[in-house]
């Protein structure tokens, strides 16, 4: 694909919209473990209401569709009319005032980092608007038992080993590098009775006051962006048949390496 295809406009903004979106690494673990979780609780004939939430455009309506099919109680959008790759403080006090007023939360689980402000720092400011604990790094969430159901187990990953902690919400889990925790897929029969599910539509300016705004944006301005090249270098092997070919690549690279 040539550069100019990737060449961004006097907003640093680069058109994308002919390519397909794909959830982030950490945004599909974290659901993933949401939905074990869930199953772990039905199993246990325990009551939960999952909810899904992006701070997105309507691209990510196709995402949230999946997320119905896969039996979210509610998927929600929040629209916005900002530049908000770099700004994970007003995501967070979005995020955080809808967990606290619409849906009186008890749990709120995340992927670790976007793939555009790899900041890492979005689960984090979520809890501290909220007031709550906050896990990192977290692999597996289970429920420790029918004999302690306002407990939680939660399995991290910490230097030299893992770490498992049971404890109280309300929290916010941060999860990062979980093995095992590809997104499922819906069935057929899912996607017709639970996917045609309608996307609730939020407007951010609703959740996140202005001066939070105001105070992101000053503290952080983007200047631009450059594109990363990923080309290696390269030498054409000179030589009239690939005999001479092959014996020039042998003594000028192979030879010294294989002894």
């Amino acid at each position: 694909m040539p550069g100019s295809d990737w060449a961004a406009d006097d907003h640093f903004r680069v058109e994308t919209g002919y390519v397909k979106t794909m959830l982030n690494p950490y945004d599909e673990s974290a659901l993933e473990l949401t939905l074990k979780y869930a199953d772990q609780l039905k199993k246990a004939d325990r009551a939960f209401h999952l909810t899904a939430i992006t701070v997105d455009g309507k691209q990510a309506d196709t995402h949230l569709k999946t997320l119905a099919a896969l039996r979210f109680d509610k998927i929600v959008r929040m629209e916005n009319s900002y530049d908000l790759r770099f700004m994970p403080e007003v995501i967070a006090a979005a995020l955080a005032t809808f967990a606290r007023e619409s849906e009186k939360a008890d749990l709120v689980v995340m992927g670790c980092q976007g793939g555009v402000g790899d900041n890492a720092k979005t689960p984090l400011l979520v809890a501290e608007n909220l007031g709550w604990s906050c896990i990192t790094q977290v692999t597996a969430i289970e429920p420790p038992g029918a004999a302690a159901e306002k407990y939680l187990k939660v399995i991290s990953a910490v230097d030299g080993g893992v770490l498992e902690q049971t404890v109280t919400p309300p929290m916010v889990l941060s999860v990062g590098n979980a093995p095992g925790t590809y997104l499922r897929v819906p069935t057929l029969k899912d996607k017709v009775e639970h996917g045609k599910k309608p996307v609730e539509l939020l407007d951010i300016n609703e959740f996140v006051i202005g001066s939070v705004m105001e105070e992101a944006s000053q503290n952080l301005r983007l200047k631009g962006l450059a594109p990363v090249s990923h080309q290696r270098e390269s030498r054409v092997i000179e030589g009239e048949n690939p005999a001479q070919k092959a014996k020039s690549l042998y003594e000028s690279y192979l030879k010294r390496r294989l002894k």
